[in-house]
């Protein structure tokens, strides 16, 4: 899926931070565009959704951390948070694209 190909860009160009610490900092710091949850975040997600909600920063629940390891590599994370604009648009569309919000 061009979906995690697009991640793995993100990461390559240091626009793609990991883990719930990093991403709220990139969400206080203003620097996040989009947030991106797994589905098997569990209840420690209620904190990032409310400060993405707070500054207006979107977020996206898709897949699993299972996918995100195997696609990316590093440690596991289930919180992520994409830092260039133009990378979220093309994230965006490629979701459409097969269905997802």
């Amino acid at each position: 899926m061009a979906f995690f190909t697009l991640l793995g860009f993100a990461a390559k160009s240091n626009k793609l931070v990991r883990g719930m610490t990093n991403c709220l900092n990139a969400i206080r710091n203003n620097k996040a565009k989009l947030v991106i949850i797994t589905e098997d975040a569990g209840k420690t997600r209620k904190k990032v959704v409310r400060e993405c909600q707070s500054l207006d920063i979107p977020i996206v629940e898709f897949g699993k951390k299972d996918q995100y390891f195997r696609s990316l590599g590093g440690n596991p994370a289930c919180y992520w948070a994409i830092l260039s604009q133009e990378i979220v648009e093309d994230l965006m569309r490629e979701l459409k694209q097969y269905g997802g919000d």
